[in-house]
């Protein structure tokens, strides 16, 4: 007599699987940039500066205050002096803000931000001379050209000397390698890279712009605090630091030696 067969039974159905909201999140892509109005105000200050350049602030900001040869996050809208309803730039319209190191703009730029705080508007009006002289970069700007921007000072990269270095040589930002013995951490204080002097780590031009430019200025035997912006935290063209980006950053630096090489010829 043939056996009776037991009735097969099926796996039961795993159950699903919560949906990850990060992931989610990271799937999907971030909004556009929408323009944003540039400020308007009464003029609170007026400044001559050097070469003729007008300093005039609409609103004073309240942080850090950016030093000459500093790195910004600015917003800015450009025109010329003789036509004001000429707008030949601007990074209000396209809704998001420049990230610029002062040393790499044009000189009324050097000159006209260094005393803003972050938080601040200001008008600066250029002569063509210290903006593009008879060199225009654009058909919108007529050579020998002056020229007006309202700059919003968005964020700036903090440094902080807590040593000087006795050395004559200063290290210049794009030039310099530079050995150093470092800390690299992120906001929450998690300690993301870091070298002592020992075995430093020599960096090269170009490698990670926020120590580039942090650097800048900076003598052999001097120790320095940066704050980073995490606008300024976009890794190199080398794929390194491998840590994660567009995060805000604090470097607390000892430079031991510098070594600027020859500026390349553009």
């Amino acid at each position: 007599m043939a056996q009776d067969k037991k009735p097969e039974t099926k796996p039961a159905d795993k159950p699903a699987e919560p949906i990850n909201a990060q992931v989610v999140d990271n799937l999907t892509p971030p909004a556009a940039p929408q323009p944003v109005p540039v400020p308007e105000g009464a003029v609170v200050k007026t400044t001559e500066l050097e070469g003729g350049v007008i300093a005039e602030d609409i609103t004073i900001g309240a942080g850090y205050e950016v030093k000459p040869g500093g790195a910004v996050v600015a917003h800015y809208h450009g025109t010329l002096k003789a036509d004001p309803a000429k707008v030949f730039d601007s990074s209000f319209t396209r809704g998001e803000p420049a990230v610029f190191p002062l040393d790499g703009v044009i000189k009324g730029w050097q000159i006209g931000v260094p005393g803003m705080k972050v938080g601040g508007v200001r008008r600066l009006t250029i002569p063509a001379a210290l903006a593009y002289g008879a060199q225009s970069p654009s058909p919108d700007i007529p050579a020998n050209s002056d020229l007006v921007f309202v700059v919003q000072l968005v964020d700036a990269m903090q440094i902080i000397d807590i040593e000087v270095g006795a050395a004559e040589a200063e290290a210049v930002a794009g030039q310099c390698v530079a050995v150093t013995a470092h800390t690299i951490k992120d906001t929450e204080g998690k300690t993301l890279d870091s070298c002592d002097s020992k075995v430093p780590h020599v960096w090269f031009p170009g490698e990670f712009a926020p120590v580039e430019w942090g650097l800048n200025g900076m003598k052999p035997g001097g120790k320095r605090k940066i704050i980073v912006p995490k606008q300024f935290n976009l890794g190199s063209a080398n794929g390194k630091p491998d840590w994660a980006q567009n995060i805000p950053l604090e470097i607390e630096v000892s430079l031991i030696t510098a070594r600027n090489l020859p500026q390349r010829q553009r």
